[in-house]
């Protein structure tokens, strides 16, 4: 509604203007047209005319400053409505109320689970490790799934390459226990008890607990350092890359090898173990070696071999199955193979003693006492 050379102050700077012209001059008739003109059409356009603002109420100086001359249209009847924005509702009418409050929070999380967070000690960890991989050996023997390579592998790794180390402790534990016996029953008269004495501590006792002692410190150790540098290597999971089970490959010939090659040390070993008694008899003690094997002979039952037998593949499978858990069970480092193979080998151990213990319980509980009366007769 404004011409075209009309500023606005507010808005944008002041432009030069030219001076003022002075006002022209009019005849009467002319005047009154023109105001009639511009109070008719006052509601569609208003028409701007060169006049003083002193003279026309709705023109006034836009600016104070004496220099600027614009004019500023000003109409006190009626203003524009401004269209205001506003993000949130409006109010109901009458709601002089509080705000609603605001929605509940959610409900509480459940509590975890009673053992969620708790870890069971490694030994209970790794005893249950232990039980599992027996099971799943068994199994595999079961179904067949042997690696018979590797089998004869360990079979002479345990075996032969144990039985200088084992054959040797026999005979010094057998020399040793007759040194301790034949002095005493010499003196009470005995003498002809004595290769029937040692025949039974060696077969029932002595051999197999020495064998297995001997297997645990040289095999089982070997058995936890092999498995647990492989674990810790990472060597078993590229096993399992390239499509071959670690348990297949590695566990299972290990067991059967400990399992088959024991019984064989240990009947080795008592052999070895009564000769040099019977030698050391002979030599120093001047008791006949005839007298002891045939004293020997007759103590002797078949049960008393079949349960030392028995009592070694016991001890070979637990040192082989608590050497291989252990091993597969490594984390650390060379720290924890260490620790792993010193682990295995205490455990082992234990173990031996324990079996030992309740194997012995259960043969020769009930029904023993009288092998010593045909040694005697």
């Amino acid at each position: 509604f404004l011409p075209a050379d009309t500023a606005i102050p507010h808005r944008f700077p002041p432009t030069p203007t030219r001076p003022p012209r002075p006002p022209l001059s009019r005849s009467p008739a002319t005047a009154t047209a023109t105001d009639t003109m511009s109070s008719t059409t006052a509601g569609a356009a208003l028409l701007l005319r060169p006049t003083s603002a002193t003279t026309n109420p709705l023109l006034r100086l836009a600016s104070p400053c004496p220099k600027s001359h614009l004019l500023r249209l000003h109409s006190p009847r009626r203003r524009l409505p401004v269209l205001r924005l506003s993000l949130t509702p409006p109010a109901t009418a009458g709601s002089n109320s509080a705000p609603s409050p605001s929605p509940p929070p959610p409900s509480a999380t459940p509590p975890p689970p009673l053992f969620s967070n708790w870890t069971p000690p490694r030994a209970i960890w790794r005893g249950l490790s232990a039980l599992l991989l027996a099971g799943q050996v068994f199994h595999r023997v079961l179904t067949g799934r042997v690696h018979r390579r590797n089998l004869l592998a360990q079979l002479r790794r345990v075996g032969p390459g144990s039985a200088g180390v084992s054959l040797l402790t026999a005979a010094f534990v057998g020399m040793a226990f007759t040194i301790q016996f034949v002095r005493e029953f010499t003196r009470l008269g005995l003498h002809r008890s004595v290769g029937g004495v040692l025949a039974l501590a060696l077969a029932r006792e002595l051999t197999p607990v020495v064998t297995a002692v001997v297997a645990a410190g040289r095999v089982g150790s070997a058995f936890a350092a092999e498995l647990g540098t492989m674990q810790v290597s990472e060597q078993t999971d590229t096993l399992r890359v390239l499509g071959s089970q670690p348990i297949d490959y590695l566990v299972v010939p290990r067991v059967l090898a400990c399992v088959l090659a024991l019984p064989v040390l240990t009947l080795i070993s008592f052999a070895l173990g009564l000769a040099s008694s019977a030698f050391l008899a002979d030599a120093v003690f001047g008791v006949s070696t005839s007298i002891i094997l045939e004293s020997a002979r007759k103590a002797l039952r078949p049960w008393d071999l079949i349960s030392a037998l028995i009592k070694s593949q016991v001890f070979g499978a637990i040192i082989a199955v608590v050497s291989c858990a252990w091993g597969v069970t490594t984390h650390g480092g060379a720290k924890g193979v260490g620790e792993s193979t010193t682990s295995a080998v205490v455990i082992s151990l234990v173990g031996i003693f324990i079996a030992d213990f309740a194997l012995s319980c259960l043969f020769f509980q009930a029904g023993a006492g009288d092998s010593l009366k045909h040694a005697m007769g």
